[in-house]
Formats: C-alpha cells, sequence, structure tokens
C-alpha cells in the first residue's frame, strides 16, 4: 500500500513499475477507485511504468474537509507525478478524471506526452442535475441512489448478463465516501473547461461507449472537436466506462495510440 501527503491530503496510489521510462497514469471517474482499471493492467505493465490512484473522497484517499475544484484535483496528481520523480506521462482520465486530465494538460502542459479522455466532456450535465443528484445523496445515501447511477455507468446487456460482477461494483460505489462523492459532484457542477480545453495541443485520443447514458457520444465529441490534434472514436456496445465492460477494446485503442 503506497500513499502521498502533498499537504492538502493523503493520496493512495499504486505503482506498478518496470524496467521502462515511457509512464501511463489513470484517473477514475466519480464513485469508484483505482480499481476500476483492474482488467486492463495487463496490457500496460509489460510496456510501461503504470500509476493508479484514488482521487480525493474515494477509495483509501483521504476525504474532501472543504470545497474543492477540478483544479485540485489536478495538482494532487501533478504533485504525486512530481514526488514519483515523473517528468513526463501519458494521461488517461475517465468522467471526472477526463475533467482532471483536461485541466492537467493546460495546467502543465510539458507534463503531458499524450491524453486519452474517456467518456468525458468539457461540461457534464447542469445545475439542476447536480442539485437534484446531491439532494438524492442528502436524503437517501448512496445506496439509495445505487440501482439508478449503476444504470449509467453500464449497457443494458452488460447489466444483465454480470450480475455477480454489478454486485461488485455497487460495492465500490456505495462504499464511497459520501462527503467525497459530494464534493465531487459540486467540482463538476461547477466547471465548464470549454475555454481551455481549445488550448490543449497534445495529442489526444478520445473515446467514449455507443450506450454511454452519462455522458453521450454526441457531447463527448463535441470535446473533441475543440482539440485540434484528436482522434475521436466510439466503443460499440459500451457504457459510461469501457474498461471495465469493454477491456479489450479500449485498452489496445489506447496502446495503440500511445506506442
Amino acid at each position: 500500500m503506497k500513499f502521498f501527503n502533498n499537504g492538502k491530503t493523503i493520496i493512495h496510489y499504486e505503482d506498478y513499475s518496470s524496467h521502462n521510462n515511457d509512464v501511463i497514469c489513470f484517473s477514475n471517474s466519480l464513485g469508484t477507485d483505482n480499481r476500476i482499471w483492474h482488467k486492463i493492467l495487463d496490457y500496460f505493465i509489460e510496456n510501461f511504468r503504470v500509476i493508479t490512484y484514488d482521487k480525493r473522497g474515494h477509495g483509501l484517499s483521504n476525504k474532501p474537509d472543504k470545497k474543492i475544484k477540478i483544479e485540485d484535483l489536478a495538482l494532487d496528481i501533478s504533485d504525486l507525478l512530481d514526488h514519483l520523480g515523473i517528468s513526463k506521462v501519458n494521461f488517461v482520465g475517465i468522467s471526472i478524471g477526463g475533467m482532471v486530465a483536461q485541466k492537467l494538460a493546460v495546467i502543465k502542459p510539458n507534463l503531458i506526452n499524450k491524453l486519452i479522455l474517456c467518456d468525458t466532456a468539457v461540461k457534464i450535465g447542469n445545475l439542476s442535475i447536480w442539485n437534484e443528484r446531491i439532494e438524492l445523496l442528502e436524503k437517501k445515501g448512496l445506496i439509495g441512489i445505487a440501482d439508478s447511477i449503476i444504470e449509467r455507468w453500464f449497457s443494458e446487456k452488460f447489466i444483465l448478463s454480470n450480475y455477480e460482477e454489478i454486485q461488485i461494483y455497487k460495492n465500490m460505489l456505495t462504499n464511497t465516501s459520501i462527503e467525497g462523492y459530494i464534493k465531487c459532484c459540486e467540482a463538476i457542477k461547477n466547471e465548464d473547461l470549454s475555454s481551455t480545453t481549445e488550448l490543449i495541443k497534445k495529442p489526444t485520443l478520445v473515446l467514449v461507449g455507443s450506450d454511454d447514458k452519462s455522458t453521450p457520444p454526441a457531447i463527448v465529441k463535441s470535446t473533441a472537436d475543440l482539440i485540434k490534434n484528436s482522434k475521436f472514436n466510439i466503443i460499440k456496445d459500451s457504457g459510461h466506462l469501457p474498461c471495465v465492460d469493454s477491456p479489450d477494446k479500449f485498452a489496445k485503442l489506447i496502446k495503440n495510440f500511445i506506442l
């Protein structure tokens, strides 16, 4: 178990080191932790030093004690990579992790080698959607709305065919800190990256599941269109978390892009 205190929070992370100097870092979605990447690790460990971590309020990392912004989450991972002596990284972010990736590529452009944005956008949802979710969370907790969130994470076909696995991901969700989840909801609610994401110049791959209900393909495509040096792919029959329901396709697209 590895952890790092950057003076603002304590971050739990995993460092799958190899002799190779190429680094890939994965930033997870709302309500998940670093284990969301376990299905695809074997695709990368042989060729890369792989870093996964839990953002504030998720997994084993500390809960936020005050309001946070997407920039705070981006600086957390920047601090961790600096602590690990990493000066160049291929950065993969999914959902809120993709917003973190966009922000990181703007505030620390020299840190990024290639950028991979998955099932994300410059603006996710709107004030009413997030206010409604936060209100439900305060009334019912994560357990009370877990089923509706799971339905937005995965395609209907995957849910019907993988009952036991779905229960495990529901456990991951409901074990998330309620304070951390709400603080991250507020960070997403208050963020619009439109004016900064268009400044990204790094080679960028943008991926989305065809059945994504949280960030539908059209919304993700509009974000890709803001980045001049970007490629866009739709992963067929996948939902909001293609690293889980389409790991082979997902990993191969990323690996082919980087190598």
